[in-house]
């Protein structure tokens, strides 16, 4: 309707010029003249409205442990001396993290609308702020943003889209100390092997070499292999640490089809995220495996085993950004030719099923010099053998720790369109 009206300036204002100019009526023609006029500077300030508007947001935090709050001020500046008569801001914010402040369903997935109209002065600038809560762990896209202008009557509009989604929240996941969870917190998965042993950190880089045929393409430099001309491999700093490597699996039924239940996936990811805090207190060289992706990466999660300052920051990121969506087989991302367990590192799966796949690489794993140990998440009965390796159930205990979370305010666990 806006849009027929807009149009119809020119239709009305030359059908009046005609009649005034048939008739002889000054008036007519001045009436006419006077609509074209003011429809013309309507439209001219309309294309102009949304010139030299700048809109800014501003996120306090990106990291975000549960119960947490980030702080947003949204901003838009008019940096001209043309006023804009209204302008209307709509903010895509996540579902999954409530705002104190009144928002209206989101056009998309998980999304919700944050949604302002104002007026702005030559050279004026406003500011929105209000605060999200991380109620559960997740990625969490903040934007695209809309700008909606156009002329004092509101017969023309301009749209603008900005704020591109590039602001992304991360609310790690929800953390217990091992005795929490039933563990003892003094080598709970029995003597770590490879006690003291020598292995590269894939996270520090110290230099290159010549390629070897045994090396894997993950290890290759390609920027020094461009400057040389022949094909290096990246040297990495050797550490001496216990290694720990915490592999969470995602679906909790054998038929890959089925979507994972919602608990037990968060279950796994809570406890995962828990051995590895635990593991880089200790001072292990911790690593990470779940088969599933990172945010708009088709690669498994893989993070490579190390100790330095900011790895547990990388580990707990990863989990944070776990969806129900699994990649490939646990079985596979364990036996990843190009990741590799450290020789002699401790693996401790924590899982809702065992597969046979599955079954047969821990097995393996295990006969390969590997310590084995199995955190299971759910109360299913498992009829397939593990042999020597140690399952500890873990279900009883974590159900009275997730009760005892949502009384205290953390959210049931995420789901799919939350995200």
């Amino acid at each position: 309707m806006r849009t027929i009206v807009a149009e119809s300036w020119l239709v009305v204002s030359g059908v009046l010029g005609l009649i005034g100019f048939a008739s002889g009526s000054m008036t007519i023609l001045l009436v006419g003249a006077m609509i074209f006029g003011a429809g013309g500077i309507a439209r001219l300030w309309a294309a102009v409205a949304l010139d030299r508007v700048t809109y800014t947001r501003h996120l306090s935090e990106r990291r975000l442990y549960l119960g947490e709050e980030v702080s947003v001020t949204l901003g838009v500046k008019n940096a001209k001396i043309v006023p804009v008569p209204w302008i209307e801001v709509r903010e895509t914010v996540p579902r999954g993290m409530p705002a104190n402040v009144k928002t209206s369903m989101g056009g998309g997935p998980g999304t919700q609308y944050f949604e302002r109209s104002t007026s702005l002065r030559s050279n004026d600038e406003i500011e929105w702020p209000f605060t999200m809560k991380a109620v559960r762990r997740g990625y969490f896209r903040v934007g695209p943003t809309l700008l909606r202008s156009g002329d004092l009557f509101g017969f023309f509009e301009r749209d603008m889209e900005t704020g591109r989604p590039t602001d992304g929240i991360i609310v790690y996941p929800h953390l217990y100390t091992l005795p929490e969870l039933g563990l003892p917190s003094a080598r709970p998965f029995g003597e770590l092997r490879g006690t003291n042993r020598i292995f590269e950190d894939p996270s520090r880089v110290v230099g290159v070499r010549d390629y070897q045929p045994s090396d894997p393409l993950r290890r290759i430099d390609w920027y020094a292999t461009a400057r040389s001309q022949r094909m290096q491999s990246k040297v990495y700093e050797p550490s001496r640490s216990q290694a720990l490597v915490v592999a969470v699996s995602i679906p909790t039924e054998e038929e890959v089809w089925r979507s994972p239940e919602p608990v037990l996936l968060e279950r796994a990811v809570s406890i995962g995220a828990s051995i590895c805090r635990w593991g880089i207190e200790q001072k292990y060289a911790v690593g990470l495996v779940a088969n599933g992706s990172f945010p708009e990466a088709p690669r498994t999660i893989h993070v490579g085993a190390g100790n330095n300052p900011a790895q547990l920051n990388v580990l707990l990121e990863a989990l944070a950004v776990v969806t129900p969506f699994t990649t490939v087989e646990m079985s596979r991302a364990l036996e990843d030719p190009g990741n590799p367990l450290p020789p002699g590192a401790t693996l401790v799966l924590v899982t809702a099923l065992i597969t046979e796949r599955t079954q047969g690489t821990l097995l393996r794993l295990q006969a390969r010099g590997h310590r084995v140990h199995v955190l299971k998440t759910s109360d299913r009965l498992w009829t397939r053998d593990l042999g020597s390796i140690q399952v500890t159930e873990m279900a009883a205990t974590m159900e009275v720790l997730e009760a005892a979370a949502l009384a205290a305010g953390i959210a049931p666990p995420v789901r799919v369109g939350d995200v």
